[in-house]
């Protein structure tokens, strides 16, 4: 009998692993969909006055827990299956063919800090995508709109396509995670902890008691929460409510790589800026891969350096920089094809498929040193795509303040611990 018993608990979380899994791919897909558009609003807004430098304040709270959310969920995923291949065309958007999210198909557009931008963000965040109240004319069009007047059809997948607000997703994942009592939760070492990011707040899953805990983070700081202060829906809805006392930088909507070739300076700021953007997903995706402590504290240092040093300031470069006569340059968080990344995509897809042993072993291996190979590869498109700005024979080549801003980026660049000079 006990046997049997014994039995069945192992097929019953086997079973478990098999629905969970799916959707934490879908919760990573979620958190990493929305950090570029709110990183692109927050860049779109100048900092000239208080009003900016709040707003901007407020989105970067937004951003920095949005981070933290997609840390939570990979710690999830790597604790039952493995880490997510963040830099891969399976999980970066394509922005410019219009995805959609949640059954209502609200669109993903990158664009500026503007009303009907946060008017979005609220929708996205919404427990169930109900309009906020309001009782004036500025906020009545909103009011009276339902969510579906924001429909778009989508030529991407859209994503969490059967649920109506992410709250209801994650509602769904933590009934899922309450039956895990007999689920095995492993990986301990290949997780962020709370001595790598987010102190206080990132969570190891070790059993189900953690599992739990790292998901009502996620929940409670804002996928739905209502009448919380640091809830995403109660920050956008407070940026939303208020007058509109900051100015934007004229940033394109929907902006594209391809889109910027008529200008070079702008064309080649964009190669970079998507450079830096795949550098930090493959940073990340690197770090949940790795247990060696002295290799860690190397990706640690390097995911903390291309945000802060190379991709926030080569965006406030950006958006003060002139694309055409009526818009400036905001970064497009596009795919960076490199040619490591491509055999990276064959070998993942190949390890994914053997089932002997020692040929996994091989190929996970090569897949290690493939990320490497990649990961400079991105680093070298940064410095290069910079260099070639500041070179003597560029056309539309910045003056000397601007040289010296995109040599500190490129100094940043070369910088970065991770991966170590091949």
């Amino acid at each position: 009998m006990t046997s049997l018993t014994t039995e069945s608990s192992v097929d019953k979380a086997a079973a478990l692993k098999t629905k969970i899994i799916p959707k934490l791919h879908d919760a990573i897909r979620v958190e990493l969909s929305t950090i570029p558009l709110y990183l692109y609003s927050m860049y779109s807004i100048k900092k000239d006055n208080g009003a900016g430098a709040a707003a901007r304040a407020k989105i970067a709270v937004v951003v920095h827990q949005e981070m933290l959310h997609l840390a939570l969920a990979g710690n999830l995923l790597v604790s039952l299956d493995e880490g997510p291949d963040l830099y891969s065309l399976q999980y970066i958007p394509l922005y410019a063919e219009g995805p959609t999210i949640l059954d209502t198909k609200i669109p993903l557009i990158l664009e500026r800090c503007e009303k009907s931008n946060l008017e979005r963000f609220i929708l996205i965040e919404a427990p169930f995508h109900s309009p906020p109240d309001g009782d004036d004319e500025e906020h009545a069009d909103l009011v009276a709109q339902d969510s579906t007047a924001f429909a778009l059809e989508a030529q991407a997948p859209r994503v969490l396509d059967k649920y109506e607000s992410i709250g209801k997703f994650y509602d769904d994942l933590e009934k899922d995670i309450k039956k895990c009592e007999h689920v095995q939760f492993e990986n301990h070492a290949l997780q962020f902890s709370s001595t790598d990011f987010f102190s206080g707040q990132m969570v190891r899953v070790v059993d189900q008691k953690s599992a739990h805990e790292a998901l009502k983070i996620i929940i409670d700081q804002g996928e739905g929460s209502v009448g919380v202060d640091q809830a995403h829906y109660q920050m956008f809805l407070d940026l939303y409510m208020k007058p509109m006392g900051w100015t934007c930088w004229p940033v394109p909507t929907k902006p594209t790589t391809d889109g910027y070739k008529s200008n070079p300076l702008a064309y080649e700021l964009a190669l970079a800026s998507n450079a830096a953007f795949c550098y930090l997903l493959i940073t990340l995706q690197k770090t949940w891969k790795v247990g060696d402590p002295v290799l860690r504290r190397a990706l640690l240092s390097s995911t903390h350096a291309i945000m802060v040093d190379v991709m926030n300031p080569l965006a406030d470069f950006m958006v003060q920089r002139e694309w055409d006569n009526d818009h400036n340059t905001g970064p497009p968080f596009e795919y960076y094809k490199t040619d490591a990344g491509e055999e990276l995509a064959d070998l993942t897809a190949k390890a994914k498929d053997e089932t002997d042993a020692n040929k996994k072993t091989e190929i996970v291996a090569k897949i290690s040193n493939k990320t490497d190979e990649a990961a400079r590869e991105l680093r070298e498109g940064i410095v290069d795509h910079l260099e070639k700005i500041i070179g003597d024979s560029f056309p539309n080549r910045p003056d000397k303040a601007g040289e010296a801003q995109l040599k500190a980026i490129i100094f940043s660049a070369n910088r970065v611990p991770w991966p170590s000079k091949a």
